[in-house]
């Protein structure tokens, strides 16, 4: 009721859904309750806001939505199955979306940042931090403005692009 309220006080033109949560572990070491955890808060939460955005989106002129996904859920990363699996059912979940919310106009996509200097990154040992740089073809993590400048574009200026995945990872994945 809160999140319909606000929407109705300001309207909706673009939702940007970008909650996660990261608990890494191998699917056999990982207690199942954590590992379903990872997922709900990734894949449940995105699907209600979208739910409960969906009916003000309609109303705007070009609506969009972009989900934050990972090139983890693209690509795979060993010891990380539930995260890895969350941000992989985003990726299908925007998908249908698309299909879904196409006659009103909506166009869903896909932002998958590779290695962000965040919060969440901030705990990677220095030793595990200079590998990924060394892996990623720019040499370096991403910053906060280079993502939210990528959901900028798919919430603004991609208006021909629905159910697309723009990966933002400076070449990790490649």
């Amino acid at each position: 009721d809160r999140v319909m309220h606000m929407f109705q006080k300001t309207g909706l033109d673009a939702l940007v859904c970008n909650a996660g949560q990261w608990q890494g572990g191998r699917l056999g070491a990982m207690d199942p309750d954590d590992w379903w955890r990872v997922v709900e808060l990734n894949v449940r939460g995105t699907a209600a806001v979208a739910r409960a955005a969906l009916p003000e989106l309609a109303k705007s002129d070009e609506p969009a939505i972009v989900l934050v996904s990972s090139v983890v859920g693209l690509i795979g990363h060993a010891g990380d199955t539930a995260y890895a699996s969350a941000k992989a059912a985003m990726v299908g979940f925007a998908r249908s979306l698309a299909k879904e919310a196409a006659d009103d106009g909506i166009r869903v996509n896909v932002l998958a940042p590779g290695f962000v200097d965040t919060d969440m990154t901030a705990a990677i040992p220095e030793r595990s931090r200079r590998a990924i740089a060394d892996a990623t073809l720019l040499g370096r993590f991403g910053t906060v403005e280079e993502i939210a400048r990528a959901a900028v574009f798919l919430s603004e200026d991609a208006t021909f692009c629905t159910g697309a995945v723009l990966t933002a990872d400076g070449g990790w994945s490649v």
